[in-house]
């Protein structure tokens, strides 16, 4: 019986656990251009997951949350540029703390409104924090961005290769997913649901429904910092691009594509859409936003729960066949 259920459990995990084993590897065997793609489908994976308590959980759905992450990337750009600082959890304190307050202002202006209004306000807060990085251009280098190149310095004298790098990444990654999937199964996360199930029940039972979506704002805009900070080291600093609406809208489909309210599901979204856009780009650069219309609309039309959930699905369906066999 025991044997049977650990089997059963060693089935259930068997893909993610081949994912992450071939993950841990990959840096042995694949070229600098293939790390760099790895590294950034997990930050954009963070991000994502970030969203996604706001958005699948909460009901908030922002436009702004690329300028939430681009508070944090400026952050620990503007330090290293200006103050000298290279020590990473120096920078990254600064990076998340900003990132975090900038969102709870977000969310207190957003305050009581509601989907497009919400959207609306996010998207103008977003938009705002790019101008600002276009506009003072004696202290952020205006259209040009930062790019400092740095590699993360921890402290004692030790800084980290490219390859260390991509095992840094990994690690916060896997533990901020683990930290926000936990999140969305306690009774807050569940309470999140039900207050976008039912908002006037949730009222009715005396839930303050501001407060708990302020606060799964707050948190949200907390794992985009951390984001944030990885996102300067991944790709090699930050520009005002990456902080306004084309960001934060992609950042929208990715979590839809992967699974709305299901917190992997970003980290599977942000594979397929980094992926896809990596090599159509290098196929056919100018044809890069068709394809995404395309597998924005079979996704919607055939998977409309996002492909986590229907990944998890028909993996479960193998089990259970395979157990069905077997007996």
């Amino acid at each position: 019986m025991i044997i049977k259920f650990l089997r059963q459990r060693l089935l259930l995990y068997a893909i993610p656990i081949v994912i992450l084993l071939f993950v841990l590897v990959a840096p042995s065997f694949v070229g600098q251009a293939n790390i760099s793609l790895l590294m950034k489908i997990l930050v954009y994976g963070l991000m994502a997951m970030g969203l996604d308590l706001a958005q699948g959980y909460a009901g908030l759905w922002s436009l702004g949350h690329a300028g939430i992450m681009g508070v944090s990337a400026y952050t620990v750009c503007l330090l290293m540029r200006h103050f000298s600082i290279y020590n990473f959890w120096l920078l990254a304190v600064a990076g998340i703390v900003a990132a975090t307050i900038f969102g709870s202002i977000m969310a207190a202006l957003g305050g009581r409104m509601r989907r497009l209004y919400f959207m609306l306000v996010t998207y103008a807060l977003g938009e705002v924090v790019s101008a600002i990085a276009r506009t003072f251009r004696s202290i952020t280098n205006g259209t040009d961005g930062l790019w400092p190149m740095k590699y993360p310095d921890l402290g004692f004298g030790f800084t980290l290769s490219r390859e260390g790098l991509f095992y840094l990444i990994l690690v916060i990654v896997i533990v901020c997913g683990f930290v926000l999937y936990r999140i969305s199964k306690s009774p807050f996360g569940h309470s999140l649901l039900g207050l976008q199930e039912n908002e006037v029940r949730a009222r009715t039972l005396g839930y303050n429904v501001d407060i708990r979506r302020f606060i799964a704002m707050v948190i949200s805009s907390f794992f985009m910092g951390i984001a944030g900070v990885l996102y300067v080291y991944a790709v090699g600093g930050i520009s005002p691009t990456d902080t306004g609406i084309s960001i934060s809208g992609l950042l929208m489909i990715v979590v839809i594509l992967g699974g709305s309210g299901t917190i992997w599901g970003g980290l599977v979204g942000a594979g397929v859409m980094i992926t896809l856009n990596y090599f159509i780009s290098i196929w056919a650069p100018d044809r890069w936003p068709l394809f995404l219309g395309i597998l924005f609309i079979v996704v919607i039309f055939f998977f409309r729960k996002g492909l986590y959930p229907r990944m998890v699905h028909l993996w479960k369906k193998v089990i259970r066949y395979g157990n069905i066999e077997d007996s």
